[in-house]
Parts: C-alpha cells; structure tokens; sequence
C-alpha cells in the first residue's frame, strides 16, 4: 500500500506533466472536478486552508477507501483525524511546492476546518466559509468522491497542475517587476516617499507598510550604533492564526531577549487601548522601545485622544518603563531615510521583500506587485 506522501509526490510529477506539455488540455478530467476546484482556486488567497482540507480528505481516501472523509474529526462516530493527516502530510507538501499558499501550521487553524460541523451536504452549510460558492463545491466534491462519482487522485492531479500554472503566472509578473527597475533618475526622499505613499493606497494593502518598514530596518541596523549586534527577526505571516511574538517588526538582543517592536496599523486611528495593551504585553519583557505606527492621516482620531495618549506615553517613560512611541508611517519613513544614502538600495530590497512575502503569503495580492511594477516604471530613477 501506498503511503501518504508517495500519494501526494505521484500525484505532483502527473501533474507536471501535464503543465509541461505544449497544448495543456484538461478535458481529461470531469466537468464536477474542473468547475468545483476553479471555483476554490478563484478564492484560494482567502480560502487556502479549504484547498488544503480538500487535498487532505483525498488523501485519506486513497489510503483508507472505507472511510466516510466528511467525519474528519475523531469524536465524530467512524471519524478520524484530518488535522493529524495533515500537520504531518498535507501541510509539509505544499510548503515544498506551493508555499505561497501553505497553512504555517496546519489548515485546521480555521474555524472553517476546525468546527465540530460534519463535511456532509446537510450539515455543511453551518461551516463557517464566507464565500457561498466556494463552500458549495467543497461540500460537493467531498459528498462527490465519498460515493465514488470521481476519484480522489483526480481531484489531486486537478488541484497541483492549477496550482503549478498559477504559480508560474505569478512568477512572471515577479520577472517583469524586477525587470521595470531600469532607473533613468536621481532619486531623493521625496521621491522615495511618493512611491510608497502611492502603494500604500492600493486596496488590501495592510501588507505593504510592514514590508516597508521591515526594509528600512535592514539598512538601518548596519549604519545605527543602536542597533549593532541586534538581529531583525525575519517577518510574520500576518494572519490571525499564525502570528505569534510582540510586534510587526522585531529587533532582538543575540541573546534571544526582545529589544525593539514595531506594531504597524493600516489606515486606523491610534487609540489608547492600544498603548494600554502594548504596556501590558510588554511587562517583565527586556523591550526598551515600542513603536505604534500607523498610515492614519493625522494619526490619532481626535486632538484629546492625542494628548491623552501622549501624556500617557510619558508618564510610562518617566516611571522608568518602556519608551513608546506613537507615530505615522510615513513620518517615520522620512526621519528613516535620513539615515541612510542609497535610496535605490532601498526600493531594490523593498521590491524583494514584496516578492518574497508574495511568494509565500497569500497577503502581497498580483496586483500589488503589478501595481508596484507600474510606480517603478513612472519613476525612471537612475542608479
């Protein structure tokens, strides 16, 4: 008998082959694989870990084809455990192939997987899936393949070769971007300031002032004082269920103590239950600095809110805690960018980090590397 992942690694080579052949025809498989699995894989970016599950459950099938899939869970009667299957099968593949989008830890983080709700067409719809459709056909391929009107490794074959070709397409636009930094001008802050200003607008974009900062903060530990033998931590995937630690942006002491966290906010107002739980988290911690940044025009909602907060923020310092400091992103770059001299430096590495954190994190979207690709070409900078 096959073992789980010799499943998974057959199913992966068939389906590229199929990827690799000149005219690429899926017809081969039935129309309720093609449409149900394209419906999933058109929402994938939000619905990763209902793929996963789904890759899973055909797994499972395949190896034990007496099991009903649709009780994934053991305290289900005749159940078993998918969230065992796949933290040790599904979850370490796709992370080989298909990182950008893996589950950190397991797709059974969600309460959409999670649930004590049984996989079956009449008890589904309670699963907590936004997406209508997309729960739809989940429920329908797993109802489908249960009494065997299509084959799970089908369903695995499908699933690899779309994800290959959109992981091939996705490449593609991370050639052209870093293609587009053929720079004819000089560059300054301002200039610096307008490109990312002008990102940061794009929708859904809570992402990218992370990575912007992040990036400033790799220039910046080789030319501050402060930071010399201090380590940035490499960023979060910034999901609800895999973010861990204190900040954003993470410097730490060699030792493994914190030092300074940067928690970044995305077009939302600084308030002071924010400080408050930054004072809390912090407590008992080696932290000496804690910034709260925000894209936040005027940064705070209010003028009393602002001055509550400040005054707030220095009695905190002058009892001899933690220094926090509150501030917007964009205030923060420019101070930033006094410190170092290669601005071209800076937008190589922070269109890097952009495909980087694209690659494997569903939260840099297509097109905010198309977006990007676009600002870069507006501004011709020369180097």
């Amino acid at each position: 008998m096959k073992k789980e992942n010799e499943i998974l690694e057959e199913a992966i080579i068939k389906a590229q082959s199929i990827t690799k052949s000149k005219s690429i025809n899926f017809d081969r498989f039935p129309n309720n694989i093609r449409n149900n699995i394209d419906v999933m894989l058109g929402k994938i970016d939000s619905n990763k870990s209902i793929l996963a599950s789904l890759a899973t459950s055909c797994v499972k099938k395949i190896i034990d084809p007496k099991q009903d899939i649709r009780l994934h869970r053991t305290d289900f009667k005749g159940g078993y455990s998918a969230r065992s299957l796949d933290t040790a099968i599904t979850t370490p593949f796709f992370k080989k192939y298909f990182p950008k989008y893996a589950n950190k830890e397991s797709s059974f983080l969600t309460l959409a997987t999670r649930e004590r709700i049984k996989w079956t067409k009449k008890d589904g719809v309670n699963l907590k899936i936004r997406d209508k459709k997309v729960k739809n056909s989940f429920l329908i391929l797993l109802d489908d393949i249960q009494r065997c009107d299509i084959k799970p490794g089908e369903c695995l074959v499908y699933i690899f070769a779309k994800l290959l070709l959109l992981t091939q397409h996705i490449d593609l636009i991370f050639d052209e971007t870093i293609e587009a930094m053929e720079f004819s001008e000089i560059i300054n802050i301002n200039t610096v300031i307008k490109m990312l200003e002008k990102h940061f607008k794009t929708k859904l974009s809570s992402r990218l002032p992370v990575i912007a900062i992040y990036t400033i903060y790799q220039m910046l530990l080789s030319v501050i004082k402060r930071y010399d033998g201090k380590i940035l931590s490499p960023l979060n995937v910034h999901t609800s269920s895999d973010k861990h630690g204190f900040g954003d942006v993470e410097i730490w002491n060699t030792d493994k103590t914190p030092f300074e966290m940067v928690e970044i906010k995305h077009n939302i107002p600084i308030k002071r239950n924010m400080v408050f739980d930054i004072v809390k988290k912090t407590k008992n911690t080696a932290i000496q600095r804690y910034y709260l940044l925000t894209t936040y025009e005027g940064c705070f909602s209010t003028l009393e809110e602002e001055n509550y907060i400040n005054k707030f923020i220095l009695k905190i310092k002058n009892d001899g805690e933690i220094e926090i400091i509150a501030n917007g992103i964009i205030q923060s770059l420019k101070y930033y960018m006094r410190f170092i001299e290669d601005y071209v430096t800076f937008i190589k590495k922070y269109t890097s980090n952009l495909i980087e954190d694209a690659k494997i994190s569903t939260e840099v979207k297509e097109f905010h590397i198309k977006d990007w690709q676009d600002i870069l070409k507006e501004h011709e900078i020369k180097y």
